[in-house]
């Protein structure tokens, strides 16, 4: 069988999703204190969206909550009987509830630890009891590069339930340049300040001379006199199609992490490596509130495998805009006052 992004439907995602199994710890995008994360939702709150929009995409929630569980039985559930998968890559076609459900049992069978993510990107109505999504998805299998695929799925309501009865998937295109593949994060350039107490927390965040990297240098001043100090650098690998992330402490500590897109969220996987030889893993959240805001949150922080306690969302306002930190970094680097 095929191993595809897609490869059957299987990646028609729900709005927006995080493994629950997932353990990993976010830090600040200045000091990298722990903070825990909360459950995400689309540009749109679940309050605030159309009752129909919200009951298909927690439907979508629920296809990929038995996929990961690799339930071939119960995915199979959430098609039509009539349901067809189409590859656009290949050309590949799956018809039918039966089929697909097989096929799920022989990919988990294949790959036991494939997990899925992704997002929703539209949910439109195209009547009452028929709905079409569009979105993108990652498929992880354990063997090789995590596989990325854009989406567009017809939804059908039947009884009380919204089953999928098509879908039809697409590799999605590699960036061109290194600029291409981070300009999405290009609204961080610029000053920030954390909104935290016992501490001044600040943030800059500008291009590389080539565009080639983000660099972002902080500074940490705690009112009982301790400071650190660091720079991260952020590119692109195109080796592992993924963003990557390199830092360095002023103390000695380093780390290294891989980032993804969950919607509006920015999910980095991150490593440290403390000067005292301690190792910390997590997952840092960081969530775009506006074009002055952002929240960054940590899930799952643990040193030397022990669960570190979580702490509170942390608060990032914008203090400067990208030609004031450019040209503060430029004054900085002549050894000029800005």
């Amino acid at each position: 069988m095929k191993q595809t992004a897609l490869l059957l439907g299987i990646l028609i995602v729900c709005s927006r999703l995080n493994w629950a199994d997932d353990s990993t710890n976010n830090k600040s995008p200045a000091e990298g204190k722990a903070a825990p994360a909360t459950a995400g939702t689309l540009d749109t709150t679940p309050d605030e969206m159309d009752p129909t929009e919200a009951t298909i995409r927690e439907q979508l929630r629920a296809y990929v909550t038995v996929f990961n569980k690799h339930d071939a039985a119960d995915v199979a559930k959430h098609w039509s009987a009539d349901g067809v998968s189409i590859d656009l890559e290949t050309g590949e076609r799956t018809e039918g509830r039966e089929s697909l459900q097989q096929e799920f049992a022989e990919f988990f069978k294949q790959y036991p630890q494939a997990r899925l993510s992704g997002h929703a990107d539209t949910v439109r109505m195209v009547r009452p009891d028929v709905a079409l999504v569009e979105g993108q998805v990652t498929l992880v299998t354990g063997e090789g590069d995590p596989i990325e695929s854009s989406y567009t799925a017809l939804l059908v309501k039947e009884q009380d339930r919204w089953l999928i009865n098509s879908s039809q998937e697409r590799d999605l295109p590699q960036p061109a340049t290194s600029y291409d593949a981070l300009k999405e994060l290009e609204w961080l350039v610029g000053t920030w300040q954390d909104d935290v107490e016992n501490a001044s927390v600040i943030t800059t965040v500008r291009w590389s001379e080539s565009r080639a990297f983000l660099i972002r240098s902080f500074n940490v001043q705690h009112d009982d006199g301790d400071s650190l100090s660091g720079t991260q650098v952020i590119g692109w690998d195109p080796l592992n199609k993924q963003i990557r992330s390199w830092t360095f402490h002023s103390d000695g500590s380093f780390g290294e992490g891989f980032a993804s897109k969950n919607d509006k969220d920015w999910m980095i996987k991150m490593s440290h490596v403390h000067g005292d030889g301690r190792v910390s893993s997590g997952t840092q959240v960081i969530t775009r509130v506006d074009d002055d805001t952002l929240s960054v949150q940590t899930i799952g922080e643990t040193i030397d495998g022990e669960l570190v306690p979580a702490s509170d969302p942390v608060t990032v306002v914008r203090i400067e805009d990208a030609d004031a930190a450019a040209d503060e970094v430029e004054a900085t680097d002549k050894g000029e006052s800005p």
